[in-house]
């Protein structure tokens, strides 16, 4: 937790450089005459998503602990439910649109949620203040409340909101009443904002100022939606800690490089990333690690909106959990058979080196669970059943040393830093991706 604190603590110091930054120009729609949105509607396809489980707290990075001086407030929440306050939570979709639906999440909770006055607006990836001039109403079935119901997703209508590539946006929202438990995400590794303790519905601050407390984590909130005539679907990219992008601030995550590399090339193809720290494979983990992936595989890829292929990159954690390369390659051989069912194209990424104490590899991991590691991308390099490799291995080794190349990683030596992170985004072969997935 004291690592999460840092980082909150530089984030807030950071938050005139985040003032300055906009967004990559993908679609600007501001000439775009009044849309249909019943052909909206018919033609969604997801632009933001994040991979929801719980409940708060159970995630990683979320103990209490007390404030760094110069710190923001960190959000509590008595008896770990939300009770008649509100929350601004910042994302950044990967591909621009039109119009947008908002998906809120009660997956994990026990009893209804009422959400009221959902929005959508521009704003800024360090701060809770929002444009109010672009701040867009959402409703539900005409209504301005919704209700998700236990292990439910609330979906809002379409509205007409036009909004670029890789630009910062607000969704805010009041949950009325207590909410009993949450779903949530458990890290963006960016701060989102939340009004104090039955605060009240504060949701019409454009300045932000009620928004007094900070987390990482995207509370109850699980996608957007955009309608965009030119795009050809949606890649998810599931994974781990290192598809979530740990420790990573202002969207440097591989997956935004690839995003970045796609909008640099008018692909109109969205990335989400349904990364969860510590996440496995197989049964390896609970509980803070989400669902394994075998189990949520359906939900997070299959279930998201336009979705035509998926990036496969996990099984880290289950060797550094000791299990052997035989059960993890039969997973990846069952989801692998999901999403052919679902016409969708499969590409794997393969198994960094690591060489790390506090998540399990060392000290037996060079004897013991390399080798079940080299089985593994052994298999992912040669098996017919996937349509390419992304083969992170190679590109964040040694040259020719199953070793990680520390100038690529944080000092861990497990999750990569910035420069890992691009290296990674730019292994995915543009080309191959777009033609095997029928995205061209």
């Amino acid at each position: 937790m004291k690592l999460l604190l840092n980082a909150l603590g530089l984030l807030a110091a950071s938050a005139l450089l985040g003032a300055c930054l906009g967004g990559a120009d993908s679609t600007d729609s501001s000439s775009t005459p009044r849309l249909d949105l019943r052909e909206a509607q018919a033609n969604m396809v997801g632009v933001w998503s994040t991979a929801p489980y719980g409940p708060y707290p159970l995630g990683p990075l979320t103990q209490e602990n007390i404030p760094l001086p110069g710190a923001p407030e960190l959000a509590s929440f008595p008896g770990d439910q939300a009770v008649n306050r509100s929350f601004r939570m910042i994302i950044n979709p990967t591909l621009g649109g039109q119009a947008v639906r908002l998906r809120l999440s009660n997956l994990v909770g026990t009893q209804p949620v009422r959400f009221e006055n959902i929005s959508i607006a521009k704003g800024k990836a360090l701060l809770p203040n929002i444009e109010e001039t672009t701040r867009v109403p959402l409703t539900v079935n005409g209504r301005d409340f919704g209700v998700a119901m236990p292990g439910q997703e609330l979906i809002t209508d379409v509205a007409e909101f036009a909004f670029n590539s890789q630009e910062d946006l607000a969704i805010t929202f009041h949950v009325a009443g207590e909410s009993g438990p949450m779903t949530w995400h458990a890290v963006s590794f960016g701060p989102q904002y939340i009004s104090p303790h039955n605060s009240g519905d504060v949701t019409r601050d454009s300045l932000g100022t009620s928004f007094s407390q900070v987390s990482v984590g995207w509370f109850f909130l699980s996608g957007l939606d955009a309608f965009n005539p030119q795009t050809k679907g949606a890649i998810v990219a599931i994974g781990d800690s290192i598809t979530d992008g740990f420790l990573q601030v202002l969207n440097q995550r591989w997956t935004d490089r690839l995003a970045m590399r796609l909008n640099a090339q008018n692909a109109n193809v969205a990335v989400l990333n349904q990364g969860i720290n510590s996440n496995t494979v197989t049964a390896a983990r609970s509980g803070f690690a989400g669902p394994p992936l075998l189990e949520r595989f359906r939900r997070d890829v299959l279930e998201q909106p336009g979705v035509k292929g998926v990036i496969i990159f996990e099984g880290t954690n289950d060797l550094g959990a000791g299990v052997k390369a035989e059960p993890v390659i039969q997973a990846y051989q069952q989801l692998i058979q999901q999403a052919r069912s679902n016409g969708l194209c499969v590409f794997m990424g393969t198994i960094p080196p690591r060489a790390d104490v506090a998540f399990g590899w060392l000290p037996d991991g060079p004897i013991v669970k390399e080798p079940e590691r080299q089985k593994i991308n052994t298999w992912i390099r040669s098996t017919p059943l996937i349509d390419g490799v992304v083969d992170f291995d190679e590109v964040l080794a040694l040259p020719g040393i199953p070793l990680p190349n520390a100038a690529l990683f944080i000092p861990d030596l497990l999750h990569p830093n910035s420069l890992g992170f691009t290296a990674m985004g730019d292994e995915v072969n543009i080309d191959a991706l777009l033609t095997r997935c029928n995205l061209n």
